[in-house]
């Protein structure tokens, strides 16, 4: 075809398209624009049809209308998931070929693929027979053939989950402590807001995708049950706040939630506001905001970021991992799922029940947590147990003189007493145990509030706490349920007898 009947045959088919197409989610753009504007539940999706040039802008309408056929019947992601994959092929293919494309042009280009990238093949084979079925120019039939008769590798699903990936797969059992104990200590200290504190304890608790948070409401919470509905995605449901999941939230969290709320309403959210409001979690919030008031989705945050905003935060207070050469550890909300779904299946959970929790509608998907033996986990945590323990801090808090020398100085509620090893205190709590629920004293030597006396009994705590483990060991996770305490105890005596060390020198480390 020459360039002329080209342009013509484009022109032709870009007046053809319509004015109006409906998505799937309901939402409304004129497929005539060069930039597609969306919302699809909590997602802001874009596609700029600007990029093409050079010859290849002539292809556009084609695309636009075999990318048409997926907006009314696919989710927004995989439609800007087909968009970007035929713009890879094109920047790949180089100068635009005269006339449609060939199987040739399919061949180079997947030569051109790295082996980590072989699966781009498979998305672009989606859209290249639509586009063939629909009889559009630009894109002759033997492409279609050609993909149809080449094997095309898809993504290797869970493979961060099987080879245990230290970047991106789950977190190993003292990462996963480490990481609860140095956001907590992080928020207590001023330097984590409370909505990504939130954020990480409720996907530690839930195991959701991020857009599942992201389509949180405050009314999802129910104070008075600590019972958290959360939002279920991939349902292939309008958006996803038709299907809900019942999880139930500890009363630390709870009351956390609470306070949280408060702030909120105090600021003039209602009950039907979102959980991470858009204007709380960015730091520059979007002067036009693409949503009309009424929208059910009026205010959330977009999932990607509110991901971002959440890698951001955590980032700064990420504890070390050897894993990573003591690199802090990467800290994304997909890790959570992963690790969500593993301690299940070392738990004993059936497929049937993991992939209730994780919103899977097929056990295929859940396979990936049971490939790799419970044991080979328990030997890779033991192996890099002694070299966590010295930088994974168990103990948060400060040590002190006596009660004297404590925030509260004995005030109601401040002094810790194990009443089954002593009479005597072993600490204070500079808030007076205000709002906690935790188990004391076995929690509070990891609480960052917790100020342990140099000369209290804390060799006693220990072996207590070393006697109760011993009566579970039969069963691994319920032995290890006080591992924490454990080691925050033995890091407190360790400093006592640091400071004793030092005092005999002529010095003093107390505060």
């Amino acid at each position: 075809m020459s360039q002329a009947n080209e342009l013509s045959a484009s022109t032709a088919l870009a007046q053809a398209l319509p004015f109006r197409v409906l998505t799937r989610s309901g939402a409304e753009l004129d497929p005539h624009l060069d930039i597609w504007k969306w919302t699809d539940g909590p997602f802001k999706r874009r596609i700029d049809f600007t990029h093409y040039a050079n010859g290849y802008e002539h292809h556009v309408p084609s695309l636009k209308l075999a990318l048409i056929t997926f907006l009314k019947g696919s989710s927004s992601a995989h439609v800007v998931n087909l968009e970007t994959a035929y713009r890879y092929f094109v920047e790949l293919t180089g100068p635009c070929p005269t006339g449609a494309f060939t199987a040739l042009n399919i061949a180079n280009f997947a030569t051109k693929l790295r082996p980590n990238e072989q699966w781009r093949l498979g998305t672009l084979n989606g859209l290249i027979q639509k586009w063939v079925a629909l009889g559009l120019p630009g894109m002759l039939r033997e492409c279609a053939t050609y993909l149809a008769d080449r094997r095309k590798p898809g993504n290797r699903k869970g493979e961060a989950v099987t080879t245990r990936n230290p970047e991106s797969g789950p977190f190993s059992e003292l990462e996963f402590k480490a990481l609860h104990s140095a956001i907590n200590a992080a928020y207590g200290q001023g330097d984590l807001p409370l909505w990504s504190l939130l954020l990480c304890r409720l996907l530690m608790a839930c195991g959701g995708r991020i857009s599942q948070y992201a389509s949180l409401k405050i009314l999802d919470f129910n104070p008075s049950t600590m019972v958290l509905n959360l939002p279920q995605a991939k349902t292939r449901e309008a958006h996803s706040r038709i299907r809900f999941l019942e999880f139930d939230i500890s009363p630390q969290t709870g009351r956390l939630i609470a306070d949280y709320f408060a702030e909120l309403r105090a600021n003039g959210y209602d009950d039907g506001a979102p959980f991470f409001p858009e204007k709380l979690v960015m730091r520059f919030p979007s002067i036009k905001q693409p949503r009309a008031a009424g929208d059910l989705f009026y205010g959330h945050c977009d999932p990607p970021t509110l991901s971002r905003r959440f890698r951001e935060e955590v980032a700064a207070v990420a504890p070390p991992t050897p894993r990573l050469d003591f690199a802090p550890m990467p800290v994304a909300p997909q890790r959570f799922r992963y690790t969500f779904g593993t301690r299940m299946a070392e738990e004993g959970a059936s497929k049937v029940v993991i992939a209730n929790r994780l919103g899977h509608t097929d056990l295929q998907n859940v396979d990936v947590y049971f490939s790799a033996s419970p044991k080979v986990v328990e030997n890779i945590d033991k192996a890099m147990g002694p070299l966590l323990a010295p930088l994974a801090r168990a103990f948060q808090g400060q040590l002190v003189e006596d009660e004297a020398s404590s925030t509260q100085k004995g005030a109601p509620g401040s002094r810790i007493i194990d009443f089954r090893v002593s009479v005597d205190p072993v600490g204070g709590c500079s808030q007076c145990a205000r709002g906690c629920a935790f188990n004391k004293p076995v929690s509070c030597y990891t609480c960052f509030r917790f100020e342990p006396f140099l000369d209290a009994p804390h060799k006693e705590v220990l072996q207590r706490l070393l006697k109760d483990r011993e009566r579970w060991m039969n069963d691994s996770r319920m032995a290890a349920i006080n591992d924490e305490s454990i080691r925050a105890v033995e890091e407190v005596i360790a400093l006592c007898e640091q400071v004793r060390q030092q005092r005999a020198h002529g010095s003093d480390a107390t505060a």
